[in-house]
């Protein structure tokens, strides 16, 4: 199979982004969190609310509180009656009202919800200040009042207690016989509700909810129900914080590899057929240069065996080594590959010795205590490969 084949779909979604782009250069400052760019605010953000690096913040808040996250706390005066203390403060807004933006990382899959609490909202203004009330279903009053009904057992009737009582007697204003002792000739079923408007009993009243923000009157029914959450940080929280951004991180791990903070291999192989397409057009040169780790002269799969610290170290060293146009890769576990457009065999050589001193302040060494050492090797091209796929295959197996 070629390199860039169009059933990969990773590969695809590169050559696809290749092909917009007149130099990937850019892109790739775009996608790397140790290159110039300006960050100050993600596509369709708005100048006016929270910043980029405000909500960056917020992250590495939950980034380092994994076990209790970015808990509400009871505030009454906020619009969901809870505030974020320490996200709301970040984000530099009112109590509580850092939810929003919270509940947007959380849909970027950049937080975690877990349930706190539930708060009934008003349906127009989603505040919670609410107020529920009782009216009578027949005319709406608010004059209602709950009564005890008395069933007198000797004529069977049922009426409201006021009705039985005759002073300090109770008298049944049906049969007019007198009522002794509950339980042998009368008893209270149960209570109801008496509107003192239009005189209407009922067993269940109207119950409307009203809003103390914006005066909306409404039935409860229609009160809306709002989850609170904790948020926790998630796999992606860290990616984020690493690339200085919240969005595009699926695909800035098509390029990228998290751990070493280096290009992937496979988006090296496309920018050295994207250079080798140059090359056909323009004059120029192109330099590939690998560095094999050896230990006492064998391989070594410094990549897979060193600590995940030392990897990103390294990795940040190299970045800064390099230009925007230039790319580093590990091609297997043992090996590094530096992609160097418009760069002569003469001037890769002098960028390995740069690395080379970057590498023995960084005293690499395998797990049992071994000094890790390199061999360079490079290969120039000026002008296109007569099979450019060849080519591109060829570096892909060296």
């Amino acid at each position: 199979m070629g390199v860039i084949d169009e059933k990969d779909s990773s590969l695809g979604e590169l050559r696809r982004l290749a092909s917009t782009l007149d130099g990937l250069g850019e892109a790739v400052g775009s996608l790397s969190p140790d290159l110039d760019w300006d960050a100050s605010h993600e596509p369709g953000e708005s100048p006016s609310g929270p910043g980029l690096q405000e909500k960056l913040a917020v992250l590495r808040e939950a980034l380092s509180r994994p076990d209790v996250g970015i808990t509400p706390q009871l505030s009454p005066f906020a619009a969901t009656g809870h505030g974020y203390a320490l996200a709301d403060r970040t984000l530099g807004v009112q109590s509580g009202e850092a939810r929003a933006g919270l509940e947007e990382l959380a849909e970027l899959g950049l937080l975690r919800r877990e349930l706190h609490n539930r708060v009934h909202v008003c349906p127009k203004c989603s505040r919670c200040q609410l107020n529920f009330r009782e009216t009578c279903p027949n005319c709406d009053s608010l004059l209602l009042r709950i009564e005890r009904l008395i069933h007198h057992f000797a004529c069977a009737y049922i009426g409201l207690e006021t009705e039985f009582a005759n002073g300090l007697e109770m008298i049944c204003p049906k049969c007019r016989q007198r009522l002794f002792q509950i339980g042998q000739d009368f008893d209270r079923p149960h209570e109801t509700y008496v509107c003192d408007g239009c005189k209407e009993m009922s067993e269940l009243p109207a119950v409307h909810g009203q809003c103390l923000h914006c005066t909306n009157l409404f039935p409860v029914l229609e009160a809306r129900v709002l989850d609170i959450h904790t948020y926790f940080a998630t796999d992606l929280t860290a990616r984020a914080i690493e690339l200085g951004r919240l969005t595009g991180l699926q695909v800035a791990d098509l390029l990228f590899d998290p751990k070493a903070r280096l290009a992937r291999f496979d988006y090296l192989l496309l920018e050295a057929r994207r250079e080798f397409l140059r090359l056909q057009r323009h004059e120029g040169v192109l330099t590939l240069a690998r560095l094999q780790f050896l230990v006492r002269g064998e391989p070594f799969a410094w990549f897979q065996l060193a600590p995940e610290h030392e990897i990103k170290d390294l990795g940040r060293r190299l970045t800064a080594a390099l230009r925007e146009l230039d790319l580093a890769a590990p091609s297997d576990a043992a090996t590094l590959c530096l992609l160097l457009p418009e760069t002569p065999e003469a001037g890769a050589r002098l960028l390995a010795q740069r690395i080379d001193e970057v590498l023995g302040h960084l005293d690499l060494q395998s797990p049992d205590g071994e000094p890790v050492s390199g061999i360079w090797t490079f290969q120039s091209w000026r002008e296109a490969p007569a099979d450019l796929e060849a080519a591109v295959e060829a570096l892909r197996g060296s």
